[in-house]
């Protein structure tokens, strides 16, 4: 019996030592990627020019429209004119302003401000944000504003209005800060190309498209490409799970899109009159496959981009057992996926998403069977998944020969991801330490679209992100109700850009 109890015993340090080694040893090693730099000084600021500028792009209702729509009296043109008057260095030489027939129509609002570096035989560095706005809704949803959509209201700490968050601060701040590294004498070593599309809401079909066609023209001719993109995606948030300090997250790579749309076709002896219903309807039918694919979501994944997200904010987690669980992967997926799925933004970084947002018969009347029933998927393809295996995949879940999916128009795949191991990485991030010493820096998928799709055969490294700071409810006013931004917070995404434009065209980055 001793010698039983021996080898029970025996086997239970075994099997604890198999388990502890490694899991002490992946800690131990599980060490700070941050980079540990001092912060730059303050630049000072002239606060209220910079804010009368801000109000006054703010104010132009710059909302999306195809270039159908666009003519001389655009509120895109009086942007346009606006910021001619705001920015008149940048409106002479060595500047050079391209926008109109330089992307095949002279209607075309799109503007590529280009800064000719002292070396242009290095890759340009490409700033990109949006002219455009989404509309605010009509006089219904605009009533429902603390204060009107475009009125650029400064409270003394917040200005309201539609593109304080969704980009005009993107698009001023840039400007802004290329302004004043001019009127200091700065020269960047690196050509500096500043994009404004002006359909971005719309898919940047019309204007960044272009602009990408410009560029690639250009750069082809020399036989070169970009060292960087920056533009819109990631941003500062304040309260991140796990953490107990603000998350900058940057963007390094985007999902996919695709509308799929699910059909149902019922044969003509199998419509009518509704009192005479058959056992199931195009509708009941419809319903049914739309059941299978919210009960069947594609598998959670930390392999497409989610792993290197965790890999940066897990040393910097204050709980112990935090730290275990992200350190150890190979033992502590399944509880990190059920983790990350209790909430809707953790689980769009699991896995490609599916959701059903419309739904069509073919009838307009209560009283008739309809003879077909249609429902329209969005689906966010995660990288590591593409088109065809995300359409096989719903077809083999709803698993029934009367629904038929079809793509209404072409998707997109998810873009490629960029390397954080490169030293466009590292100034980006020692960038964010530098003027944001506060936060943890971390890379990471961005669930929506941006218009560095037009650019990925120009540069091997895009980066999407603007350092505004948000907390929760912050992240609802993209596209909603009371869309605002602090003064403080204007201010100092201009001293980022300031710096992240002297370190990305000037000297190069040492890695710590």
């Amino acid at each position: 019996m001793r010698s039983r109890i021996k080898r029970l015993a025996m086997i239970a340090v075994v099997t604890t030592l198999a388990f502890c080694v490694p899991l002490t040893w992946n800690l131990l090693r599980f060490e700070s990627k941050q980079w540990q730099v001092d912060p730059v000084a303050v630049r000072e600021l002239d606060d209220q020019a910079l804010l009368a500028r801000f109000v006054g792009a703010i104010r132009i209702p710059t909302v999306s429209q195809p270039m159908s729509r666009i003519d001389e009296q655009s509120p895109l043109f009086r942007l346009h004119d606006f910021l001619r008057q705001s920015f008149p260095t940048l409106h002479d030489t060595p500047f050079i302003r391209r926008s109109g027939n330089d992307f095949g129509d002279p209607l075309n609002p799109s503007i590529l401000f280009e800064w000719p570096g002292r070396a242009p035989e290095l890759g340009g560095v490409l700033l990109m944000s949006h002219l455009d706005v989404v509309d605010a809704g009509g006089s219904a949803e605009s009533d429902r504003w603390t204060h009107p959509p475009f009125s650029g209201h400064f409270d003394g700490t917040y200005v309201w209005g539609r593109g304080t968050l969704d980009c005009k601060h993107g698009v001023m701040a840039i400007l802004e800060a290329i302004r004043l590294l001019a009127d200091e004498g700065f020269q960047p070593e690196r050509t500096v190309y500043v994009a404004l599309g002006h359909d971005e809401e719309l898919g940047g079909r019309d204007g960044n498209r272009h602009v990408a066609e410009w560029l690639r023209n250009r750069l082809r001719q020399d036989g070169r490409k970009l060292h960087v993109v920056l533009d819109e995606g990631g941003c500062i948030f304040t309260e991140f799970p796990g953490l107990d300090r603000p998350a900058a997250l940057v963007g390094v790579a985007e999902k996919g899109f695709v509308d799929v749309e699910v059909t149902v076709r019922m044969a003509a002896d199998q419509v009518g009159h509704a009192s005479m219903p058959p056992r199931e309807t195009a509708v009941t039918i419809l319903a049914a496959a739309i059941h299978r694919i919210q009960a069947a979501p594609f598998p959670p994944r930390l392999d497409g981009g989610l792993h290197q997200t965790l890999q940066f904010l897990g040393p910097e987690m204050p709980s112990l057992a935090s730290r275990i669980a992200v350190a150890n992967p190979w033992l502590f997926t399944k509880v990190i996926q059920r983790q990350l799925a209790r909430s809707p933004s953790g689980d769009a970084m699991l896995r490609t998403t599916i959701a059903p947002t419309l739904l069509a018969v073919d009838g307009d009347r209560a009283n008739v069977l309809p003879r077909s029933a249609t429902a329209t998927l969005n689906l966010r393809i995660l990288p590591g998944d593409d088109l065809e295996s995300v359409m096989r995949y719903l077809g083999n879940v709803i698993d029934d020969d009367r629904v038929t999916l079809s793509l209404p128009r072409p998707g997109r795949e998810a873009s490629p991801v960029s390397s954080v191991d490169s030293p466009t990485f590292d100034t980006l991030h020692q960038t964010i330490r530098e003027v944001y010493p506060d936060v943890v820096v971390a890379p990471f998928v961005l669930v929506g679209g941006t218009d560095t799709v037009h650019y990925l055969d120009l540069c091997d490294q895009i980066f999407r992100f603007i350092p505004a700071r948000l907390d929760e409810r912050d992240t609802k006013r993209f596209h909603g109700i009371d869309e605002r931004i602090s003064l403080d917070d204007y201010l100092q995404i201009v001293r980022f850009y300031c710096r992240f434009i002297e370190s990305a065209t000037d000297a190069p980055t040492i890695r710590p």
